[in-house]
């Protein structure tokens, strides 16, 4: 009983605006230059206009959607998370960051603002009522305008790296597309990427039941899988991975 209740202290989760855990997850995958590099590129091509960014994290992607975008909103609730938000995007005019929660949206942005684009990248699972966090996201896109979401793929995945950085849940792409057509939202696409990813996330988390990413594993995957395994997905999608691209129009 007792080593039970201390593997329960062990995994104890914290609000994402609170968990200094989650910024740190944030700067080891930000080392990961070729990984972030991919994930960037599934997402770009989708990408235009006005931005809506939801969790902006510490930056790793906000420079990037900023060169592509006429102007970006990001959301970032972790305060460690959202002072280096805020010195990464502090030269670049057409950036607006604000430390809220996504179901803060809608206190802190004005409700004639509307998105051609909204990005959410690796939150949504975050985030306890995902249905409702979509309502609101669909809420600010324009006529036409596009979610674009990056999220963990395939359930029985979950394990206690996933309790450890707050989530909820991860997903499948029945479910995912369902989640979409449950708030009107049209899917133009819905893929699975990193399909060795998923390998080691299942070594992590159902067999050794780590509870925090390894660097090493990290440094080895960036360097010597993503350069060969993302130009393969390119041309060769798989049928299953441990992320989920989703891109749905809203009208």
């Amino acid at each position: 009983m007792q080593a039970d209740a201390q593997k329960k202290d062990r995994i104890e989760v914290l609000p994402i605006e609170e968990d200094p855990f989650f910024a740190r997850d944030l700067e080891q995958m930000a080392r990961a230059n070729n990984y972030r590099r991919w994930q960037f590129e599934m997402v770009a091509p989708h990408v235009r206009g006005a931005v809506l960014e939801v969790g902006g994290g510490i930056g790793n992607f906000t420079p990037e959607l900023a060169r592509l975008a006429s102007s970006v909103i990001s959301l970032e609730p972790n305060a460690d998370c959202h002072r280096q938000l805020v010195e990464k995007t502090r030269s670049l005019p057409n950036v607006t960051v604000y430390n809220i929660t996504a179901e803060a949206l809608d206190e802190k942005i004005g409700a004639d603002y509307a998105a051609d684009t909204v990005v959410c990248m690796n939150v949504l699972e975050h985030l306890k009522d995902d249905e409702a966090a979509v309502r609101a996201f669909s809420r600010r896109l324009k006529p036409g305008g596009v979610l674009v979401l990056l999220i963990p793929g395939v359930q029985w995945l979950f394990g206690e790296i996933d309790q450890r950085l707050g989530h909820y849940r991860r997903y499948s792409r029945p479910s995912a597309r369902a989640l979409m057509e449950k708030v009107g939202l049209t899917p133009v696409k819905i893929r699975y990427f990193n399909f060795i990813g998923l390998w080691g996330w299942f070594w992590n988390a159902r067999v050794t039941r780590r509870i925090s990413q390894s660097d090493a594993q990290i440094l080895v995957f960036d360097k010597f899988i993503v350069p060969w395994q993302s130009r393969l997905e390119a041309v060769l999608p798989p049928p299953i991975g441990q992320s989920l691209l989703v891109v749905a129009r809203k009208g």
